[in-house]
């Protein structure tokens, strides 16, 4: 929902105003790509987030659930032979979780079907598509840094 042009920046409450419905229409977006392979929204997103082994336990964190649950999408996953569990061997308490070759692949298509987004994004000039990584990567860094 683009604002007009006006002498006076955006608050940061339009800011997150904007934001707020970029998000909704993205996860709309990542929802359809999801769907049409035949994934929940959060087997999509666990599959995306395995861009490196990552605990069960930053897993639960990085879905805000409960580790019951990512285990019962990890067990989905696995059945389907896009992820799999390994012990880390720097503590063997621990189980990571891996993508399979289909898993990385699986994770490619669902960014790649996200049609909406990605036409928006093709839409900026790579020097706009820098500043937007730019931005986006610095408010990053600044809530992980500072979350409250």
């Amino acid at each position: 929902m683009p604002r007009s042009a006006s002498a006076t920046a955006p608050t940061s409450l339009d800011v997150m105003e904007t934001l707020t419905e970029f998000c909704r229409v993205y996860v709309r977006d990542f929802l359809a790509a999801a769907q049409g392979l035949d994934l929940t929204y959060n087997q999509a997103k666990l599959v995306c987030l395995l861009v490196e082994p990552r605990a069960m336990r930053e897993l639960a964190d990085a879905l805000s659930c409960d580790a019951s649950n990512v285990t019962l999408l990890i067990d989905r996953l696995e059945h389907r032979g896009l992820v799999e569990r390994h012990v880390d061997q720097a503590d063997r308490r621990v189980k990571k979780v891996v993508a399979t070759a289909e898993g990385v692949a699986i994770a490619k298509q669902v960014r790649e079907q996200m049609h909406g987004a990605r036409a928006a994004l093709d839409s900026l000039s790579p020097a706009r598509r820098r500043s937007l990584q730019s931005i986006v990567e610095e408010l990053h860094t600044h809530m992980v840094s500072n979350p409250d």
